[in-house]
């Protein structure tokens, strides 16, 4: 069957959508066993390949999702509606993967078929350079940092070995810009970042990670 692809409006923006897909969603185990995790939608997040893959809550949370959930959710919850979520959150931080979802807990669940157990690695191929006020730090369904959203809604990646390097420059609040391929949705610009600097003139590469110490003899 070939399969059609259009755009939604969702959180405010289009959102890539696959149209005509058919098939059973399911899962050998029932996700509604796992905790609920209710909020009110903030906005959906765009990632460096152009794709729709994240959620957050205006009371906080994260919730990490394949983008193939992108044109259903974006089609009924619109920002600043409720939603729930069951799933599994991370030890050490407020980052959920999304198992199911439903408006609300009255509702029947749709469950996702193949969750995002880890940070997505594809890429985009547009070069790009954004600067601005970083709002908050994104993290990997682990928990850990892996890049920051600017207050403008664009979409900084990064690994986290550089997440963790870079430090208190990506705290929130402070000003950053970088470099690298990603991809335009809308008005929404999410990257790869290969160059970062506190200005658009002073970016310099990533941070290459700590070598750990030799074994003794």
């Amino acid at each position: 069957m070939m399969v059609k692809r259009r755009h939604i409006l969702a959180a405010g923006i289009a959102v890539p959508a696959v149209v005509g897909a058919q098939g059973t969603r399911g899962l050998w185990f029932d996700p509604t066993q796992l905790p609920s995790y209710s909020g009110r939608l903030e906005r959906i997040l765009l990632n460096p390949a152009g794709e729709f893959d994240r959620l957050l809550f205006r009371e906080g949370a994260q919730i990490v999702m394949p983008p193939s959930e992108a044109q259903d959710l974006g089609e009924a919850i619109k920002p600043g509606d409720s939603i729930t979520v069951w799933g599994i959150r991370a030890r050490s931080a407020p980052v959920i993967t999304m198992l199911a979802w439903a408006r609300n807990e009255t509702e029947r669940p749709r469950f996702v078929a193949q969750p995002s157990w880890f940070a997505p690695t594809r890429r985009g191929t547009q070069r790009h350079q954004l600067a601005g006020v970083v709002e908050r730090t994104l993290l990997t369904p682990q928990g850990e940092g892996m890049g920051v959203l600017l207050q403008s809604g664009d979409v900084i990646r990064l690994p986290s070995a550089a997440h963790t390097a870079l430090g208190d420059a990506l705290r929130d609040g402070a000003t950053i810009a970088a470099e690298g391929l990603g991809q335009r949705v809308a008005d929404r610009v999410a990257i790869d970042a290969e160059r970062v600097g506190a200005d658009a003139g002073r970016l310099i590469p990533l941070p290459e990670p700590a070598t750990p110490p030799a074994p003794r003899p």
